[in-house]
C-alpha cells in the first residue's frame, strides 16, 4: 500500500488529499450573470446575491477552483464583484491578483463568450512609513541577536576557562578528570542548544521586518491581538518610558538618561517577545511532531494521553536513533520529462535513463554496511542491511518545494548559488524553453566563479605569508572537498545538451523539461537493542554526567543554562517533527485533530468540514515554515557553523594553555642595543604631544626627576621586557638605565605570591630605582605569551570585542553606547566565582594595594604593560587609582562594570593612558578612555599584526620622539623599516649592526 493509500485510509470523512492539503473558499457562489449598475463588493456570507430596492443584485461566479498550498505565506482570499472576481495573494507588504472576468464576443463587450480568462497582476500595500517603522523594529531586533551570539560564544568560552582550571593550569585548583571529562562532554548539547536558539533568533528579526506573519501563523490567537502586543513592545512601552524620563529628567545634565532607558525597556521588549517566539514555535514543533507520531502508518493509532506518554515516547526514541545511526546514500538525478511534474514522493532511482546520476556514501556509511554483512547470521547483529534501499525523504520532498527555470525566471547568480538538494525543474522545449545561450552562460559562469573561488583562495593565503608549497597543497585541498559543487552546474548543461539533441523536430509548443531531484537512501539501521543502548549513552554521557559535574564545579549560572538547554533540546531532538516527516515524506497525515477528540472531528459535516479543512491547512502551513526554516535549512546550518568555528578556536587555545603551561619568560640578547647612536626629534614636524610626560611620569635619572622626553619611551620600554626571563633583567635593565640604576625587585613579588597564596599564571615585575629614588617603582605586566594569556584574554574582552562588532554592523550603531556596558554586565553573570579568582586583574590589583596598603611602599607607584599586559596594567591603575601607562592594550570603557569590583568611568579617564600604534588590532578592543597617544605603524598592509610589535612601537617612538639619554636599538632600521640612527660614536651603523644573512 503507498503512503497515500495510508493517509487516504488514515484521513476522516470523505474529504481527499487534495481539498484537505488547502482551505476551501471563503466565498458562498453566487450565480451567473450581470448588471450594467456598478461593480459592488460581494458579502462573504450573503449567498449568490442580495436584495436592494426590491432587485435581487447577482454576482460573477468564478468557474475557476484555487486550490491552497500550504507554502503560501497566507491563505488566499476571494472576492466577488458583479462583473469579475479576485483571488488575492499576500506576501508581506506584495499581494498578487487574479482577476477573472468573462470573454466577450463583440467589440462593445456586451455579448458574452461563455469563456473565463485570468489577469494576474502585483500591487503593494507599503509605504516609506511603514519601511521606517519597521526598520526601528528590526534594528532593535538584529541587536538582540547580536548580544545572543555574544551570550553563546561567552557560554562556550567560560567551559574553556573552566577546562584551564579543571586541568590544573593555574596553581589554585589541581587536575580534576572528572570535572575536566564533564565540561567537555556539555559542548555538544551547548552547541545544538545554543545554534538552534540562533536559528529562532534569525528568524525572529526577518519575522519583524516582515511584519509578524510568522508569529502569526503559528499562533492560535487573533490577529488584531498580535498587532496590539507588537506595537506596544516594539514601540508603544518604549516611547512612554521616552516621554516619561524626557518630562521628568534633568535637561541641564550631559547624560542622557531619557535615551538609556528607552534602550534598555526597547531591547528587553523585544528580547522578550523573542522568548515568546521561542515558546510558541517549540510548542508547535512537539505537538506536531506528536500528531505526526500518533497517525505514523507504520503503527496503531494513538489517542493522546498520559497512559500512552511511554508509546509515544518509544516511537519517538526509535526513530530518532534509525535517522541518527543508519548508513544512507545520496543519489542526484537528471531526468528528461515531458508527461508529468515530479511528485514529493516519486522516485527516480529505478529508471534506467537518468543521466549523470551521481552518488555519495559516507565513510560512516561504507563503515556500517561491512559491518552488517561481518556480523549477519551470528545473532549478536547490531546493525542489520537493508535486502533493497529505503528512501529517507528529505526537507525538499517534505515540503513539496519544487524550482522552474525558464527563460524569464533564469538568472546567472540565482543558478549559480541554488540550494545543493533543490528539485530543480529545468524546461528545454516550449515557449518558455531556457536557451543555450542562457546555458552556456550558466556553465561560463560556474566555471568563472569556481577558478575565482580558487584563486580567491590561493591569493588570500599568498597574502597572508603562506609558502608556495602550503599554498598549492591547501588549494588542491579546498578543490578537492568542494569538488562536488564544482561540477554540478556542467552535469545539468550535458544533459540539456543531450536533450535539445534528441528532441530537434519536436513541436515547440510542446514543453519538455530535465528534472534534478536529490534522493536519499537508507542502507542499514541499527537494530531496536542497539537503539536503546545508544539512548541510554546519549542520555547519560550528554546530559546526566556533564551536568553533575558543572554543578559540583560550582558554576551554578553554567549549570542552570545547561540545564535549560538540555531539557529543550532533549524535546527537540529526540520529538523531531523532520525525523518523522523524513519516513513519511509529506505533511498530509497532520490534520489538525491533535487539540481535539478523534470522535468529534469525525462527526464534522458542512461547515464545520469546511472550518475543518482550512485548519488542516494552517496546521501544515506553520509546521512546514518552522520545519523549513528553523528545525532544519541552511539557517540552522550556517549557525552550527558558526558556533562550531568558535569551538575550534577555543579548542585549540585550550590544547596551547595545556600543552604549553605558563612560563617566566625567555632570556633576552641586549647586543643590538646600541649606546654611541641616537635619534634627533624630527624637526619642522609634530612630536607627539606626550613625548616629555610630566614629572609625576619621568623614570628618576641623576639629573633630577623633571620631564625627559625619554619617558614615553622609558615606559615601553619596561612594557616590552616584562617578556624577559628573571636571570636576564639585570643585563637588560643596565643596557637601557645604565648599571645598576634598575632592579628587578624579586624579592617583594615573591613574598607576596607565598602571603596571598595567589601564584596565579599572570606573570608581573617590580623595577625599583633604589639609588635615585627609593619612592618610585614601576610595575610592569606580561602580555600574551602563551594559550593561557589568549583565553584570559578572551575571558576580559572578548565580549566587548563582540559588542563593537555588533554596533559596527548596525545602523547608526553608535546610539547604543548608552547601554552596550549594561549588556555586557548582564552577559558577564556567567561567570562563577572560580573563574572570577582565575582573572589575572585580580592578582596585580592586590599586589599594588599590598604593596601600598600594607608594606607602605613606593608612593610614587606606577603601572605599566604591553598588549594583555596594558589591559591589565589600565584596570588595576582604574581599580587601585594608580597610575597606569598600557602599551597597545585592549581599553575598558564597555567592560568595566563586568570586573570586580567594577571601575568607574571617572578613574579610567583620570588614572588610564594608552599608546595606540595604527592598525593595531588589540587596542581597537573596547572603547578607549580619554588619555591616548596614536602613533605611527610602517608595517606592511599585509602584516598589521606587527604593529601590535612592543619594539616596533619603541622605535616609532624613540624616531619621533628622539632617544634622549637612551640607547638605540639595531631592529629598528634593520627589521621595521626606520632609518638609520645617527652615531655619536667612532664606528658606523654597518660596524654596529651587521645585516642579517
Amino acid at each position: 500500500m503507498s503512503l497515500n493509500q495510508k493517509v487516504a485510509l488514515r484521513r476522516r470523512g470523505t474529504a481527499s488529499n487534495t481539498s484537505s492539503s488547502s482551505p476551501t473558499s471563503k466565498v458562498t457562489m453566487a450565480s451567473n450573470g450581470r448588471s450594467e449598475e456598478d461593480p459592488l463588493l460581494a458579502s462573504n456570507g450573503n449567498g449568490a446575491g442580495d436584495q436592494t430596492n426590491g432587485e435581487e443584485k447577482t454576482y460573477f461566479s468564478p468557474r475557476t477552483t484555487f486550490v491552497d498550498h500550504f507554502s503560501l505565506e497566507a491563505p488566499s482570499d476571494e472576492i466577488q464583484f458583479r462583473s469579475h472576481a479576485v483571488r488575492v495573494f499576500s506576501s508581506g507588504t506584495q499581494q498578487f491578483q487574479v482577476i477573472e472576468e468573462e470573454e466577450k464576443d463583440d467589440i462593445e463587450g456586451s455579448k458574452s463568450s461563455g469563456k473565463t480568462k485570468l489577469k494576474a497582476r502585483v500591487s503593494s500595500d507599503g509605504s516609506s512609513g511603514l519601511s521606517t517603522l519597521r526598520a526601528a523594529y528590526t534594528l532593535v531586533a538584529v541587536l538582540m541577536m547580536g548580544f545572543l551570539l555574544i551570550f553563546a560564544l561567552q557560554v562556550l568560552l567560560f567551559l574553556f576557562v573552566s577546562l584551564v582550571t579543571e586541568g590544573g593550569l593555574t596553581s589554585q585548583q589541581n587536575l580534576n578528570f572528572a570535572h575536566l571529562l564533564g565540561t567537555v562532554l556539555s559542548i555538544p548539547l551547548f552547541v545544538y542548544g545554543l545554534a538552534s536558539a540562533l536559528t529562532m533568533s534569525t528568524e525572529f528579526v526577518a519575522d519583524t521586518w516582515q511584519g509578524h506573519s510568522f508569529f502569526r501563523s503559528v499562533l492560535r490567537i487573533s490577529p488584531t491581538i498580535i498587532d496590539w502586543y507588537s506595537f506596544l513592545a516594539f514601540m508603544g512601552l518604549p516611547l512612554g518610558v521616552m516621554l516619561y524620563y524626557m518630562w521628568t529628567g534633568d535637561s541641564t545634565s550631559s547624560e542622557s538618561v531619557w535615551w538609556e532607558m528607552t534602550a534598555l525597556t526597547w531591547f528587553w521588549c523585544i528580547t522578550i517577545s523573542y522568548a515568546i517566539f521561542c515558546f510558541v514555535v517549540f510548542a508547535v514543533e512537539i505537538m506536531g511532531a506528536l500528531e505526526l507520531l500518533s497517525h505514523h502508518p507504520d503503527y496503531a493509532l494513538l489517542e493522546v494521553g498520559f497512559r500512552n506518554v511511554g508509546k509515544f515516547l518509544k516511537r519517538a526514541i526509535l526513530l530518532r536513533q534509525l535517522h541518527s545511526y543508519s548508513g544512507v546514500r545520496n543519489r542526484t538525478f537528471y531526468v528528461e520529462g515531458s508527461n508529468t511534474l515530479p511528485g514529493n514522493n516519486d522516485s527516480y532511482d529505478a529508471l534506467a535513463d537518468t543521466e549523470f546520476a551521481r552518488e555519495t556514501t559516507s565513510w560512516y556509511s561504507k563503515l556500517m554496511v561491512k559491518y552488517a554483512e561481518a556480523d549477519n547470521g551470528t545473532g549478536r547483529q547490531l546493525f542489520i542491511e537493508y535486502d533493497s534501499p529505503k528512501r529517507q525523504y528529505n526537507i525538499e520532498d517534505v515540503l513539496d518545494r519544487t524550482v522552474f527555470v525558464t527563460d524569464a525566471t533564469w538568472n546567472l547568480e540565482k543558478f549559480y548559488c541554488r540550494r545543493s538538494k533543490a528539485r530543480t525543474v529545468l524546461v528545454v522545449n516550449g515557449p518558455s524553453r531556457v536557451y543555450p545561450r542562457q546555458m552556456w552562460s550558466s556553465l561560463a559562469c560556474a566555471t568563472l566563479g569556481n577558478v575565482l573561488v580558487v584563486l580567491f583562495v590561493m591569493a588570500l593565503l599568498r597574502w597572508g605569508g603562506a609558502s608556495i608549497p602550503v599554498v598549492i597543497v591547501l588549494t588542491a585541498i579546498f578543490v578537492y572537498v568542494n569538488r562536488d559543487a564544482a561540477t554540478r552546474v556542467y552535469a545539468l548543461y550535458d544533459t540539456y545538451q543531450d536533450t535539445i539533441k534528441k528532441n530537434a523536430d519536436n513541436n515547440a509548443k510542446n514543453s519538455e523539461a530535465i528534472f534534478e531531484v536529490t534522493e536519499t537512501y537508507r542502507l542499514t539501521k541499527p537494530t531496536e537493542k542497539m537503539c536503546w543502548i545508544l539512548f541510554v549513552a546519549e542520555v547519560f554521557f550528554l546530559f546526566v554526567f556533564p551536568f553533575w559535574m558543572l554543578c559540583d564545579v560550582g558554576n551554578q549560572a553554567i549549570a542552570f543554562l545547561f540545564l535549560i538547554l538540555a531539557s529543550f533540546s532533549a524535546f527537540r531532538y529526540y520529538f523531531n517533527a523532520p525525523v518523522v516527516l523524513a519516513e513519511l515524506g509529506s505533511l498530509d497525515l497532520l490534520d489538525g485533530d491533535f487539540i481535539r477528540t478523534r470522535s468529534a472531528a469525525e462527526q464534522d459535516e458542512g461547515a464545520a468540514a469546511a472550518a475543518t479543512m482550512e485548519q488542516d491547512w494552517r496546521e501544515k502551513n506553520r509546521l512546514s515554515k518552522i520545519v523549513g526554516h528553523i528545525s532544519q535549512g541552511a539557517r540552522r546550518d550556517a549557525w552550527v557553523s558558526v558556533i562550531a568555528t568558535f569551538v575550534m578556536i577555543f579548542m585549540f587555545l585550550f590544547l596551547s594553555a595545556f600543552a604549553g603551561g605558563s612560563n617566566s619568560g625567555a632570556a633576552q640578547d641586549t647586543s643590538n642595543i646600541l649606546k654611541d647612536f641616537r635619534y634627533v626629534p624630527q624637526n619642522g614636524t609634530f612630536q607627539y604631544p606626550t613625548c616629555s610626560m610630566t614629572s609625576d611620569f619621568a623614570i628618576p635619572s641623576e639629573s633630577g626627576s623633571g620631564a625627559s622626553s625619554s619617558a614615553l619611551a622609558d615606559y615601553a620600554y619596561m612594557a616590552a621586557i616584562a617578556y624577559t626571563a628573571p636571570e636576564s633583567m639585570p643585563e637588560v635593565l643596565d643596557a637601557w638605565f645604565g648599571e645598576d640604576v634598575a632592579v628587578d625587585n624579586v624579592d617583594l613579588v615573591s613574598e607576596f605570591r607565598s602571603s596571598r597564596e595567589a601564584d596565579s599564571a599572570v606573570h608581573f615585575k617590580l623595577l625599583t630605582f633604589p639609588t635615585l629614588n627609593s619612592d618610585f617603582a614601576v610595575v610592569t605586566i606580561r602580555g600574551t605569551n602563551n594559550g593561557w594569556d589568549m583565553i584570559s584574554d578572551a575571558q576580559l574582552w572578548s565580549a566587548a570585542w563582540l559588542a563593537q562588532a555588533v554596533r559596527s554592523v548596525l545602523p547608526l550603531g553608535e546610539i547604543w553606547n548608552p547601554i552596550l556596558e549594561n549588556l555586557v554586565e548582564t552577559i558577564g553573570v556567567l561567570q562563577s566565582a572560580s573563574l572570577r579568582k582565575v582573572a589575572f586583574y585580580v592578582s596585580t590589583s592586590e599586589f599594588v594595594e599590598w604593596l601600598r596598603d600594607e608594606k607602605k611602599l613606593f608612593p610614587m607607584l606606577r603601572v605599566t604593560g604591553h598588549s594583555l599586559g596594558g589591559g591589565l596594567a589600565m584596570i588595576t591603575g582604574a581599580q587601585t587609582q594608580t597610575p597606569a601607562i598600557g602599551l597597545s592594550g585592549p581599553n575598558t570603557i564597555i567592560t568595566r562594570k563586568t570586573l570586580s569590583p567594577p571601575v568607574t568611568l571617572e578613574n579610567l579617564n583620570k588614572y588610564t593612558f594608552n599608546i595606540i600604534p595604527d592598525r593595531d588590532p588589540v587596542p581597537m578592543i573596547d572603547d578607549p578612555a580619554k588619555n591616548v597617544q596614536h602613533i605611527a605603524c610602517l608595517a606592511p598592509s599585509n602584516n598589521f599584526i606587527d604593529c601590535h610589535t612592543s619594539i616596533r612601537s619603541l622605535c616609532d617612538i624613540q624616531y619621533t620622539c628622539g632617544s634622549g639619554p637612551r640607547p638605540t636599538m639595531c631592529d629598528c632600521a634593520l627589521y621595521y623599516g626606520y632609518p638609520e640612527p645617527e652615531s655619536i660614536g667612532g664606528r658606523t651603523f654597518a660596524e654596529a649592526c651587521p645585516a642579517p644573512e
